[in-house]
């Protein structure tokens, strides 16, 4: 644990030199509550008070996918501690590869009374923006930060206390929001050259087969009679 909390203060230190005015470098655990999900054991497989969860598996590089949502036992003294509310961030907090640890993705309250497991940790902002939050551990996962982070032979962990240590680069609240929008503009732009792309490699692979099927019924080339004619001469 004491090596993790090094490198995060050596992190936010580099990171700190680097920043624009106004912004600062802050622990994870100063702007928001980092907590942990339940751990599923046997004896929660059933009872009186099953409640959807949601686990690693749930979390994509595209969001939450919630088409296969497991459910165990919440009794209402751990409901209160477990359950989801919208705008929470989850990330993955364990994998089999390095490079899908610390995933994140934005809940928005699309099942009632829904809870989390512990290979999820989640983040819930005292302040920032969570679509800012969102997009800070987008970056973090994206450039290898959690991957290097994360600790573990064969499972690799992040673990929450490490996340709570973690260092955070924060914009001033007003710009946030501002960079928000931006990298959602740039995105949209992004999808959209992705799309024309797409068109154009479909395009060009009808006209490679049109070639070919033109070239096997001869209309590529002049034929020798069609050169003859034109030429005025016998064929």
């Amino acid at each position: 644990m004491r090596r993790q909390s090094n490198l995060g203060a050596e992190t936010a230190v580099a990171a700190a030199e680097s920043l624009p005015p106004g912004w600062r470098v802050i622990r994870l655990a100063d702007a928001a509550d980092v907590r942990l999900g339940r751990q599923r054991s046997p004896g929660n497989h059933s009872g009186l008070h099953m409640r959807p969860y949601l686990r690693a598996a749930n979390v994509t590089w595209d969001g939450l996918d919630l088409s296969d949502v497991n459910e165990m036992n919440f009794p209402p003294e751990q409901l209160e501690t477990f359950r989801l509310q919208a705008e929470d961030i989850l990330l993955s907090e364990a994998s089999g590869s390095a490079s899908e640890v610390g995933k994140p993705a934005l809940w928005r309250g699309q099942i009632e009374n829904c809870c989390f497991q512990n290979t999820l940790i989640r983040v819930r902002s005292c302040g920032p923006d969570p679509r800012y939050l969102l997009l800070h551990f987008k970056a973090d996962a994206e450039l290898g930060r959690f991957s290097k982070a994360a600790r573990g032979v064969g499972i690799h962990h992040l673990g929450a206390k490490a996340m709570e240590e973690w260092p955070l680069r924060l914009a001033p609240l007003g710009e946030q929001g501002r960079i928000v929008d931006e990298v959602e503009k740039q995105f949209t732009r992004l999808d959209a050259a992705v799309a024309g792309l797409q068109r154009v490699k479909a395009n060009l692979k009808r006209y490679r087969a049109s070639v070919l099927k033109a070239a096997c019924e001869g209309r590529l080339v002049p034929t020798e009679a069609e050169l003859a004619r034109r030429e005025g001469r016998s064929f």
